[in-house]
């Protein structure tokens, strides 16, 4: 009997453990994933990121600031002047809460990276001629459907070839689906389509974005495609090194996992 009842108190011992933790990480999910600014401050023994550091908050710094308009070339993990002036021309186009401008010193502190890894960070101006108008002409009616990337995602094939309408212009392209956990990334089927590709953005590669439409088993889903390639290659002899970024209801960054407010506009545009 003893026994009996030392093996039932251990088990509903255990039990109230599993139950315990359990709720805890039930609770997980209800935080924030994480506090930007002290981890990011934890990265550096004196909570600024400037010349000659190094590492993967740097790269992270250099992706984002390329997402934005600011930084124009490959992360490679390392502050250099490059880094610095590109930081330099995102903070002055920043406010803090209070809608006062930021220090711009071209250094990351905590104020920079809270701003730079949130949705209110502004975006770098983009030059007249790639500035995304109102539609060409009358010609082009088309809207797509509202439809959440994890939707679309398992929808989609990877390295099969779809039509892309730009909503402006009624352009068509093909662009292949190449694979993306957080939004579709795109490669060009053609030299052909990387030349009606360019042509959308001014005639040449750049962060600018566009509201597009996706055709997807007889429906056009309304989506939101970044001109610049970057990334891994999977496409040979198409004239365009790397992949593109093609956003969806509910997708994100890949940095902080992050929404992008000009792509939810797009899409928004894109869905009528």
């Amino acid at each position: 009997m003893l026994y009996c009842y030392r093996e039932v108190k251990e088990y509903v011992l255990r039990r109230l453990i599993f139950l315990f933790l359990a709720f805890v990480l039930l609770l997980l999910p209800l935080q924030p994933a994480y506090a930007l600014s002290e981890w990011f401050a934890d990265a550096n023994k004196n909570g600024i990121i400037d010349l000659q550091d190094s590492g993967d908050l740097v790269a992270h710094i250099q992706i984002r600031l390329r997402e934005l308009g600011y930084f124009h070339f490959k992360a490679t993990g390392l502050f250099q002047g490059v880094t610095q002036r590109a930081l330099l021309e995102f903070q002055k186009f920043q406010t803090d809460a209070a809608g006062k401008a930021i220090i711009a010193d071209g250094s990351a502190g905590e104020q920079t990276l809270e701003i730079i890894f949130s949705t209110r960070a502004v975006r770098g101006p983009i030059l007249e001629e790639l500035r995304i108008g109102p539609r060409a002409d009358g010609t082009q009616t088309e809207s797509g459907q509202m439809t959440d990337w994890f939707v679309v995602k398992n929808l989609l094939n990877e390295n099969t070839a779809y039509t892309l309408t730009d909503y402006n212009t009624g352009v068509r392209l093909q662009m292949v689906y190449t694979g993306g956990e957080q939004h579709a990334e795109m490669e060009c089927g053609t030299p052909e389509d990387t030349a009606a590709f360019k042509s959308l953005f001014g005639g040449k590669f750049n962060y600018s974005k566009r509201p597009m439409l996706l055709s997807l088993n007889g429906d056009l889903i309304a989506c939101s495609l970044q001109g610049e390639p970057h990334g891994a290659d999977a496409v040979p002899g198409n004239d365009m090194t790397g992949h593109a970024c093609l956003f969806f209801k509910d997708s994100k960054s890949h940095v902080g996992m992050l929404a992008d407010v000009e792509h939810i506009d797009n899409i928004y545009k894109a869905a009528n």
